[in-house]
């Protein structure tokens, strides 16, 4: 059977098309291998205190997003030659993997590559903090707790430094709520500013559930408590990166200052909650 002569032109073009549009190199792509990132520790942050948990990065290699990645990766990219990348960190809001974003208190890193088809490269992203970014505060305990009684200072199951933040709910007990007094020997609360962005890190471990929150202070001398996280028990110390620019922007408050609430659910017989390296971060607009 004889072919119409249209058909068969539009089918070899199909075939050269086919074994030839296979992109800049060939079809052939390089890969980037990623496996752990690292944070350079802020002005005066101990290196005990410099934790971090760098759950994603985010690609753009020249004027091409590639997407985000979860650590550790190895990606392939169809392009040769000098390519220069931007990574930025990616975090957990609040811990939960439905909510991964860019942080947006550090730079992002930037390097280049001379990259040849077929090939695998590998890079260690390294991220700073802004220098726009005012930390009002870096809890680390090393000398004694800023929290009232119900939380304290403790060489017990501590993974940095000496000491770590403890709170206690005995078997009786239905909550204990412990309230950040001081702050760099000043007296809490502090100010935040609406329309910038604010986080709380910390790490944790924990064998009962608590929340994080804040205490929102009026102008009229009234108060709200805000819960803003509720941390599940972990035998392992974890970081959370917990966004508070929606609060702050919601409350208006004139200050806030933090607290911790370990709780005895039924079927528990109370436990402890240690916390460290408690920072609040802002970045100035």
């Amino acid at each position: 059977m004889k072919l119409p002569v249209t058909l068969v032109v539009v089918l070899i073009a199909l075939l050269l098309a086919g074994s030839c549009n296979k992109g800049p190199t060939g079809g052939i792509p390089f890969y980037l291998k990623m496996d752990t990132a690292v944070v350079v520790a802020p002005p005066h942050i101990s290196a005990s205190s410099n934790t971090q948990e760098i759950e994603d990065i985010w690609v753009a290699a020249g004027s091409n997003n590639l997407g985000a990645y979860e650590l550790p990766c190895l990606f392939p990219v169809l392009m040769q030659d000098s390519i220069q990348f931007v990574i930025n960190p990616g975090v957990w809001q609040s811990g939960q993997s439905a909510t991964p974003v860019v942080y947006p208190l550090m730079n992002p890193d930037v390097f280049k590559i001379a990259a040849t088809p077929g090939k695998t490269y590998t890079h260690v992203p390294t991220f700073t903090y802004k220098a726009g970014d005012t930390i009002m505060f870096n809890e680390d305990f090393e000398g004694g707790s800023d929290y009232n009684a119900n939380m304290v200072s403790t060489k017990d199951s501590v993974k940095y430094g000496i000491y770590c933040g403890k709170i206690t709910v005995g078997p009786n007990d239905s909550l204990v709520t412990a309230c950040q007094q001081f702050y760099y020997g000043h007296n809490a609360p502090y100010i935040l500013t609406p329309g910038q962005e604010i986080w709380v890190e910390l790490d944790y471990k924990s064998d009962i559930p608590f929340w994080s929150g804040v205490i929102a202070h009026f102008n009229d001398n009234t108060t709200d408590s805000i819960q803003l996280l509720l941390l599940l028990p972990q035998t392992n110390w974890t970081k959370v990166y917990i966004k508070l620019s929606e609060t702050v922007g919601q409350e208006g408050a004139s200050t806030y200052n933090l607290y911790f609430q370990g709780l005895n659910p039924y079927g528990y017989g109370g436990g402890s909650a240690y916390l460290d390296n408690i920072r609040l971060i802002h970045l100035l607009n």
